[in-house]
């Protein structure tokens, strides 16, 4: 079953609707314990803390767009699964690194989630991560 994902818009959306319902967004900070600036910032989708989110019942995503033109988002484990059948039909992780451009410890340090993907994410065929949002039940 595919996940529910929203994107910056609805995020806006329940966040006003629910300073809303609280009358305020000072009243809405006060009653989920959280600072009247972050819930600014979150409001001006300058930075989104976690706290805002939890408030909403939301959990923070990352997603790769998958480059085909279907308009598709991609997970990270989607990524990592995708690194993994590269470098197998590269034959050996040096020569995987060789095509992305990078060293072999630096490909290692990739697939073992000590470093992010964005060195990989051209040659694999996905774009810059885009924040999204999942409903908390459904994480």
């Amino acid at each position: 079953m595919a996940e529910a994902l929203l994107d910056g818009y609805d995020f806006c959306g329940r966040l006003r609707n629910a300073i809303a319902a609280e009358k305020s967004l000072a009243a809405f900070a006060r009653k989920h314990g959280l600072k009247e600036q972050s819930v600014r910032d979150a409001e001006a989708m300058q930075t989104i803390s976690d706290g805002v989110c939890k408030a909403l019942g939301l959990v923070k995503v990352l997603r790769y767009p998958v480059r085909d033109g279907s308009g598709r988002l991609a997970s990270l484990r989607e990524i990592q699964e995708k690194l993994n059948t590269f470098i197998r039909r590269c034959g050996t992780q040096e020569a995987a690194a060789r095509r992305f451009g990078i060293s072999k410890g630096h490909l290692s340090n990739i697939q073992n989630a000590r470093r992010g993907v964005m060195p990989v994410l051209n040659v694999l065929g996905y774009g810059f991560p885009v924040l999204c949002f999942i409903v908390r039940n459904a994480a």
